[in-house]
């Protein structure tokens, strides 16, 4: 008598990579690549003041997280501020909500917080080792998308896009 297997339900969580085209108005993408530069800008301006105080708590308690505050805590610091925002409700850092930005997945709905960890740790590997340098692929195409992005499966949107009726 053959031995049957167990049947394997399809996984909850998933990333398309087939389709990974956006299903919306272009309106979506307008202006995605300026705005999203100086979102990163306000969100840097951000974690330095975070880390700045953190620094003077340090001094204040006679450098007592000194060996935290040298190795650690800054790129967790960033890696956790960008997870919980973005893998949150609206989607969106303070510097994209600022801006007029959120990000979405191919099912254009909000990611989840795996996929928002991931996109942060491949955003900050990939500039600290390529200098910055791989954001330019943003510039050669038409939805402002970088690599991490490409490879997470997120599209970064405007949060309400403007409609294309004009008057």
């Amino acid at each position: 008598m053959p031995e049957r297997l167990p049947d394997r339900s399809s996984p909850s969580f998933s990333w398309e990579r087939g389709n990974a085209t956006l299903l919306a108005a272009d309106a979506s993408f307008d202006g995605v690549a300026w705005r999203r530069t100086v979102a990163f800008f306000v969100d840097a301006m951000i974690l330095m003041a975070i880390f700045m105080s953190l620094m003077i708590f340090n001094l204040i308690t006679f450098f007592a997280l000194t060996g935290l505050l040298t190795f650690l805590w800054p790129a967790l610091l960033f890696v956790l501020y960008d997870t919980v925002l973005i893998g949150g409700r609206g989607s969106a850092t303070i510097g994209m909500r600022l801006m007029g930005l959120k990000i979405v997945n191919t099912q254009n709905e909000e990611p989840a917080y795996l996929q928002a960890f991931v996109l942060s740790v491949l955003f900050y590997l990939s500039v600290t080792f390529t200098s910055g340098l791989i954001l330019l692929v943003a510039l050669f195409n038409n939805r402002g998308r970088c690599v991490h992005d490409i490879v997470t499966g997120i599209f970064v949107v405007n949060a309400a896009p403007a409609s294309k009726a004009g008057g």
